[in-house]
């Protein structure tokens, strides 16, 4: 289908049951990622409420067109071309509650508000990911992991809206998480809400650990530019650190376009000048393919490639 007839079956779609703030169509996603990179999303849905998210849910599936759930645009890549169909952003779904030790929070809530609402209640257990952007829905997804720790080992359970529009909750199962693997991403559901399971721990203690996790993030050039974080996963098998890698094969400070393998960081890729995703693309394609031809190893990358690109474009990915 071509992004005419795609539009053109958009614009028919029923979204009459939505309130008029909720939509907006040919939204520029590059307003939306953490790369400031990405072409028009054909419909652009953001639900306030769980009744307004389950009503976009049900108009998706109604007029039977393809939809992306966006939480903070931080692991993605958006094509230049946009994304056919339609994007339903998480961003103004961001309660957050209290039982106890036990944190529940909305899918769009920013990974540093949660921190800091565990903070300010003395509950520790989810500092080690502060300084990561994001939602805590996409750091759920994804079983975000840093500094030794992973989303599940803390979470305890998440409510999910499944295929028939059913509110269901999922308790952990630790056998079904691995290495930024979840559940989630095998089932065609979305997240609405998660509950963590945290712990009395000493404010100060706290603030202390978030600060030196941001200090870190901070030192390694996280923030020195627009980026989606680490841009290829790390594999024990290889021995080394993707970016200890990626450096050794010369490749940091390469630029293509307006991106850049950071001269400061091998796998963080940076957007350093009005880049676009094909510019950021050629640099994957450089670094899977300089890695297989030298070490014979297949890097596999953490952010996830979205919407309009051609199957060609990414052939190098499986070969």
């Amino acid at each position: 289908m071509t992004r005419m007839q795609q539009h053109k079956c958009i614009g028919l779609a029923d979204c009459s049951e939505l309130p008029s703030e909720v939509v907006c169509y040919d939204e520029p996603m590059a307003k939306h990622t953490s790369f400031k990179i990405g072409g028009p999303a054909d419909l652009f849905l953001e639900p306030r409420t769980y009744e307004e998210l389950l009503a976009c849910l049900q108009m998706v599936h109604k007029n039977d067109l393809p939809y992306f759930l966006l939480g903070g645009g931080t692991n993605i890549l958006v094509s230049d071309r946009g994304i056919r169909g339609v994007v339903i952003s998480t961003r103004c779904l961001d309660k957050i509650f209290f039982t106890g030790d036990v944190l529940t929070v909305q899918a769009g809530a920013t990974v540093e508000s949660v921190c800091e609402a565990a903070e300010k209640h003395s509950l520790g257990g989810i500092e080690f990911i502060y300084g990561m952007p994001g939602t805590i829905g996409g750091a759920a997804w994804m079983n975000a992991r840093c500094y030794g720790s992973s989303i599940s080992d803390v979470l305890r359970q998440a409510a999910v809206i499944t295929s028939s529009f059913q509110c269901e909750t999922i308790d952990n199962d630790p056998e079904l998480f691995g290495y930024k693997q979840s559940p989630f991403q095998k089932m065609k559901s979305c997240i609405w809400e998660v509950s963590l399971q945290l712990q009395e721990a000493d404010r100060s203690s706290l603030r202390k650990a978030m600060e030196e996790n941001l200090a870190d993030r901070m030192e390694k050039g996280h923030f020195t530019a627009p980026s989606a974080g680490s841009l290829f996963k790390n594999n024990r098998d290889f021995g080394a650190p993707t970016g200890q890698i990626i450096d050794e094969l010369g490749l940091r400070g390469r630029v293509a376009g307006g991106a850049a393998i950071a001269p400061f960081h091998g796998n963080i890729f940076i957007n350093q000048e009005n880049a676009t995703a094909d510019d950021v693309l050629s640099l994957i394609r450089l670094a899977v393919e300089t890695a297989w031809k030298n070490r014979h190893i297949r890097l596999e990358p953490e952010v996830r490639l979205i919407g309009d690109w051609a199957v060609e474009e990414l052939a190098f990915l499986n070969p």
